[in-house]
């Protein structure tokens, strides 16, 4: 009897080590470039450009010709958050990482930014 309680605390205490020390198993980088491949596609967007420091924080920017609205750059942003979840096969990647995204045009240079801080809503404003 006590030998299979011992079996079992063991197996239970196994489990759970192995359980608390998975990481987040997301390939941000991966998932950051085909997202940049996707908003290429778009005609709206000339090019992008993004990077990862390697922690927290995730950098997107989009660069546009004309001068999309507020509500037009708070589609985007949307928009980056859902593409960067959707190749990342993670829903929940803005639980882990710090999303800092801009928009930009040729003649004025950044004129909205979006921050998405982990546990927070998406903010945009414009510069």
């Amino acid at each position: 009897m006590k030998r299979s309680i011992l079996i079992v605390l063991t197996f239970i205490l196994i489990f759970i080590t192995v359980a608390c020390s998975q990481g987040t198993s997301i390939d941000i980088g991966d998932a950051l470039g085909k997202s940049e491949e996707n908003f290429r596609k778009l005609e709206v967007i000339d090019t992008t450009a993004a990077s990862f420091d390697g922690e927290k924080d995730v950098k997107f920017r989009l660069m546009v010709e004309g001068n999309p609205s507020e509500v037009e750059a708070s589609i985007l942003f949307n928009r980056i958050l859902e593409v960067i979840a959707k190749y990342s096969n993670r829903s929940d990647v803005w639980d882990y990482y710090n999303g800092y995204f801009d928009i930009e045009n040729h003649d004025d240079g950044v004129i909205y930014e979006g921050e998405k801080l982990i546990d927070e809503e998406l903010i945009v404003q414009s510069k």
